[in-house]
């Protein structure tokens, strides 16, 4: 029997991008003076998206979604430059990776969501927000599957774009261990080792992880990564669930709470690795902040893998094939490994362990080699950095620990206040000169 190919939806997704930093001083140590940066910001530079986060130490820059990623991805850059612009004047500098080497107090923003918070997980744990930066990829989803009004999904049986939606979903599920890896620069924190990926540890934890000292290590349905859906309906319950927990909790640690005015809709609810958006995106929040050549090259990454399943309406089935072959394309079909795989395995491999773990350096380079498969051939300029890692199996978090020994500031897995300064001192350094790498590759591209 021929299989006919389905007419290709006519929406053009959107990609967006937010990227959240610490701030340190012209010594190395951590400021919480992000607030001014913030309001210097919107004096002088009223298109730029940036923002508080938790903790004062934090800065976050969103940008316009836009069909074309050559848009966000530059006013991301430019909204950077110019918050480095600031930092120059006030002897501060933006800290590209996820968790500062050295200890610190963070002192958390004054905000009714972030103090609901602390009174649900407490002094200590909620401290693990303000320890770790992230970067979050959005992109759109298939035309037609959310209602803009109602700020949730629509159930529509039988649809081919709400599969879409689904072989999304659970695609950024499965692309999550070898995505974390590629982002992956927080070996270390408060003076000590972790996991390579020592933000991924603290701020899910749980068992699959094998840390229960995470943020979210007793509240997986919140913060860990989910397991597939296969239906709509399951999603749609699942979320379900997710809000009636969390109400729960809220009521639970401050029964006067209003609940609806602090989360004004479901899909506020929800700080897991791969979520549904209420701005209608597909969103991947499971990565550390980075270089900007790592984070753009992810960016334009996972923009042509979504783009690929949605307008070829490509399948994404669970599969134990896909443990020794994942990634596999077959008549039009992506197979990925069981959820049981990626979430009691190679989410912990790949935190712990990263590419010294053969298995999830056979992960990340068969999901790279789909990247390559499905990205224009002007793009591979962008995602050389993707290349390079795989290539020479060395993420960031490699490179800092390199550097750490060479200079000999671990002993025994510790790392003393002078090493961890010195270290963001001379990564931070290095981060304006790949910024304005990034832009050139970026205009040249652009111009093909």
């Amino acid at each position: 029997m021929t299989k006919t190919k389905a007419s290709k939806p006519l929406k053009r997704s959107k990609t967006g991008i937010e990227a959240e930093f610490h701030i340190i001083d012209n010594k190395g140590l951590i400021s919480n003076r992000a607030g001014e940066i913030i309001n210097n910001l919107h004096e002088k530079h009223k298109n730029i998206d940036v923002t508080s986060e938790i903790g004062q130490n934090m800065i976050e820059f969103g940008c316009y979604p836009d069909v074309k990623e050559y848009n966000p991805t530059m006013h991301l850059l430019n909204s950077i430059d110019q918050a480095n612009e600031i930092c120059n004047k006030k002897d501060l500098m933006l800290f590209p990776f996820a968790t500062y080497p050295g200890k610190f107090e963070p002192q958390m923003t004054p905000k009714a969501v972030y103090k609901m918070k602390m009174k649900i997980f407490g002094r200590s744990r909620i401290k693990n927000s303000m320890y770790a930066t992230g970067f979050h990829h959005h992109y759109t989803l298939p035309k037609g599957v959310f209602d803009e009004k109602t700020k949730t999904l629509k159930f529509q049986k039988r649809s081919k774009l709400e599969r879409s939606m689904m072989s999304s979903y659970n695609f950024e599920i499965a692309a999550d261990p070898a995505l974390t890896l590629f982002a992956q620069s927080s070996p270390y924190f408060q003076g000590r080792f972790l996991g390579k990926d020592s933000r991924v540890i603290l701020y899910r934890g749980g068992k699959k992880l094998k840390y229960m000292g995470g943020l979210y290590a007793k509240l997986q349905q919140m913060g860990g990564l989910p397991p597939y859906k296969q239906t709509v309906t399951d999603l749609l319950i699942s979320l379900s669930n997710r809000w009636k927990r969390w109400k729960k909790e809220v009521k639970s640690a401050d029964p006067n709470a209003n609940f609806d005015e602090l989360y004004n809709y479901k899909l506020d609810i929800g700080w897991h690795p791969v979520k549904l958006n209420k701005h209608g995106t597909l969103e991947q929040r499971g990565m550390d902040i980075n270089y900007m050549s790592q984070i753009v090259a992810i960016t334009v990454a996972l923009k042509f893998c979504l783009k690929n399943i949605q307008r070829e309406f490509k399948e994404v089935i669970p599969a134990d094939l896909a443990i020794d072959k994942p990634f596999k394309v077959e008549n039009e079909i992506l197979y990925i490994p069981p959820h049981s795989y990626v979430r009691n395995h190679l989410q912990k491999w790949s935190a712990y362990d990263g590419f010294d773990k053969p298995e999830i350096y056979n992960y990340t380079k068969r999901f790279f080699s789909f990247v390559k498969n499905v990205t224009p051939k002007k793009y591979t300029s962008i995602i050389r950095p993707m290349y390079d890692m795989v290539d020479k199996k060395e993420s960031m978090s490699d490179q800092i620990m390199a550097y750490a020994k060479k200079k000999g500031f671990v002993d025994n897995g510790k790392m003393d206040d002078s090493g961890a300064q010195e270290i963001s001192l001379h990564f931070a350094d290095r981060f304006p000169a790949d910024l304005n790498k990034t832009r050139e590759a970026l205009e040249k591209v652009s111009l093909l």
